[in-house]
């Protein structure tokens, strides 16, 4: 961060118990960073998949996750992200005959923190911006298995972690009832597995109960291609997810079509199962296909080099329209890549947003609470040559802050706050009573963040 008059812990607990544990965590820590100096800069195609974890990578992401995430990238991967221009140009004489804009959300993890006395005005300021769009969409990092009992997200992560949300988790998640909901969601994610077979099997009965389309997981062979093409205003628009990871678990091949997996952080990952299925989208007539991506490397600023690099291949080879990119935690850059689409061979302006970030959670390290909002607007028409074409015309991104009560022993609260008005409000003198020093000055660094890292 340019600005050194903010600074700000990299984790910050609230409880006296977290606070115990990160202290020792971080002293244990900061002796072991002092052999792997090395560590200020990303590890070079780091799979960070603790299926194949050695000791040393294990004590790595612990690093960067209490002491400090890298700080040193390439320049060429700054100056990338830095120069980007999200101005998607029409064709020539475009004739636009419809319209339609996509709400693309982070993780939906089940924090203790999410619970209806603590969310009561979770949504307040953001929820028409987000479930107001055509079609909305999220990742939901958790299996729903209403026969279990929750299984939460520990504040400080010491161990395997196995997820499970549950209903009343899930009504905060799509908006506390007050709006419509979620149209889509991705299921494939390193935390797909938690629940076994029957996790997987259970979240698809929920969300299926619920009406809403979920894509990354299937419940047979036959119904893995059968992922989501919604269609809103005659623009029909495929849904595809892919995880890099099932944590501990590997699939046995049998057992393959539960979740899309391929170990997508590793720089020469076959790409073929992607093109297939953007291939079968295409014959069932989608316009546009966006693929949700599971993959890329946890607390960092800016994506490794080597996701970079998938991404851009994930354009060249499969020829999608949009990556929404999940699993870092923190927001990473968003991009435009113009490239020659592989099944059409005319050129195509593709967007890219490399990780949404956690998104209803509560974490403790910092920057995990920005949150982009992110929406996606998308026309079709037809060309001067007579040809219908559909592409994203413009995206619209919100920052959004997290807010949680740090002083926990006067009860929890969270709340999603739009911080640029935030910081209008704060340079004003007029911080909202509900709100700290602390909290205020975790705004502040979180803006700071935003405009130096992600601000397009």
């Amino acid at each position: 961060m340019k600005n050194k008059n903010i600074q700000f812990p990299t984790v910050l607990p609230f409880s006296i118990k977290g606070k115990i544990l990160v202290g020792i965590l971080r002293i244990l820590y900061s002796v072991i960073g002092l052999f792997f100096r090395k560590w200020k800069s990303p590890v070079a195609n780091f799979e960070e998949n603790p299926a194949f974890f050695k000791v040393h990578d294990i004590l790595y992401l612990g690093y960067k996750y209490y002491i400090k995430p890298p700080y040193q990238y390439p320049s060429h991967i700054v100056e990338h992200f830095q120069n980007q221009n999200f101005d998607f140009l029409l064709p020539n004489n475009f004739e636009v005959e419809s319209k339609v804009s996509v709400s693309v959300g982070g993780d939906l993890m089940p924090y203790e923190w999410i619970q209806k006395p603590y969310t009561e005005h979770l949504w307040d300021e953001v929820g028409e911006f987000f479930f107001g769009a055509d079609i909305v969409f999220a990742n939901l990092e958790t299996p729903i298995d209403t026969n279990k009992p929750a299984s939460l997200v520990p504040e400080v992560m010491l161990s395997d972690m196995h997820f499970n949300g549950n209903a009343e988790m899930f009504e905060i998640f799509s908006g506390n009832g007050k709006y419509k909901g979620y149209d889509v969601l991705s299921t494939a994610n390193n935390h797909s597995m938690d629940m076994g077979v029957e996790g997987v099997l259970a979240t698809i009965r929920f969300l299926e109960q619920k009406h809403i389309a979920y894509t990354g997981t299937a419940k047979s062979p036959q119904e893995r291609q059968n992922f989501p093409i919604l269609e809103r205003k005659g623009i029909k628009i495929a849904f595809i997810a892919y995880t890099y990871s099932l944590n501990q678990f590997l699939l046995s091949p049998q057992e393959s079509y539960l979740v899309n997996t391929e170990r997508l952080n590793t720089p020469n990952v076959d790409l073929k199962q992607i093109k297939e299925d953007v291939l079968h989208a295409h014959k069932q007539g989608a316009d546009l296909v966006m693929l949700s991506m599971h993959t890329g490397n946890a607390y960092q600023v800016y994506p490794s080099e080597h996701t970079v690099n998938i991404y851009h291949r994930i354009f060249e080879e499969c020829g999608v329209d949009a990556i929404l990119g999940s699993h870092p935690h923190n927001p990473q850059p968003m991009e435009k890549y113009v490239f020659t689409c592989p099944i059409t061979q005319r050129q195509k302006q593709g967007f890219a947003i490399y990780s949404l970030a956690d998104f209803v959670a509560y974490d403790i390290f910092v920057l995990d609470r920005l949150i982009p909002l992110l929406k996606l607007h998308i026309v079709k028409g037809t060309t001067e040559e007579g040809k219908i074409h559909t592409q994203i015309e413009a995206i619209e991104v919100k920052p959004v802050y997290n807010w949680g009560k740090k002083d926990v022993s006067k009860g929890k609260e969270m709340r999603f706050l739009d911080l640029e008005r935030l910081i209008e409000k704060i340079q004003a003198n007029q911080t909202p009573k509900f709100m700290s020093k602390l909290c205020e000055k975790e705004a502040l660094y979180l803006y700071e963040y935003w405009k130096e890292v992600f601000k397009s």
